[in-house]
């Protein structure tokens, strides 16, 4: 038997934190109440973080609720380690773009808002939130659908949007119903001018 007493008890707590990412949400259920559910969680979402961290992120790779993936991105996020090596961020960061790919955008959206109001902005929350916006299928849709959410994550990531969404998003109401919307495509790629930060801000982004 090749495996130490430390490694076996490695496993478990993984096992443990995968079923419970699993199934768990955090929501009052029939034998526990809510309060009880999400101390339980924060508990093991901090122990698997600090204990077992080149492993924390790839439980974004299994079939973990919404709930606690967009809980483990946030942590990968807002307390991210400062010793890892190259390699394993990157992968971090693939798995990061991968899940949020997967997550119903207003989900997305409640994260990032989440991380504004923390005030987690560092330069890997930027490029998370700038990457994801810019592969938006209509991000003028998302302006009218998601208007809240999206104004407060191009706001935290200094993004500089289109022109008219820019407009729709932070003019006062009284500016909007005067401007004259044309049509646009709304597909953004992550080369366009925006995403890029590239050119001379619009006069309503204030510089």
């Amino acid at each position: 038997m090749s495996d130490t007493y430390t490694d076996l008890l490695a496993c478990e707590d993984l096992l443990l934190f995968a079923g419970a990412a699993i199934s768990a949400t955090g929501q009052r259920e029939f034998h526990s109440g809510a309060d009880h559910q999400r101390l339980s969680l924060d508990f093991l979402h901090e122990y698997v973080h600090h204990c077992l961290p080149d492993l924390y992120a790839a439980t974004l790779a299994l079939h973990v609720n919404d709930h606690n993936a967009l809980r483990i991105v946030y942590t990968l996020l807002a307390d991210p380690r400062p010793d890892a090596p190259a390699h394993e961020r990157a992968r971090e960061n693939a798995l990061i773009r991968r899940r949020l790919a997967r997550t119903p955008p207003q989900r997305v959206y409640r994260l990032f808002r989440r991380l504004a109001a923390d005030r987690v902005n560092n330069r890997r929350t930027r490029a998370t939130i700038r990457e994801w916006l810019a592969r938006r299928p209509d991000l003028t849709l998302d302006a009218v659908k998601y208007r809240r959410g999206l104004r407060d994550a191009a706001r935290h990531a200094r993004l500089r949007l289109p022109e008219d969404v820019g407009r729709f998003l932070f003019s006062s109401p009284a500016a909007r119903r005067r401007h004259r919307y044309p049509s646009c495509p709304g597909v953004l790629r992550p080369s366009d001018r925006w995403c890029t930060g590239s050119g001379p801000a619009p006069a309503w982004q204030g510089g």
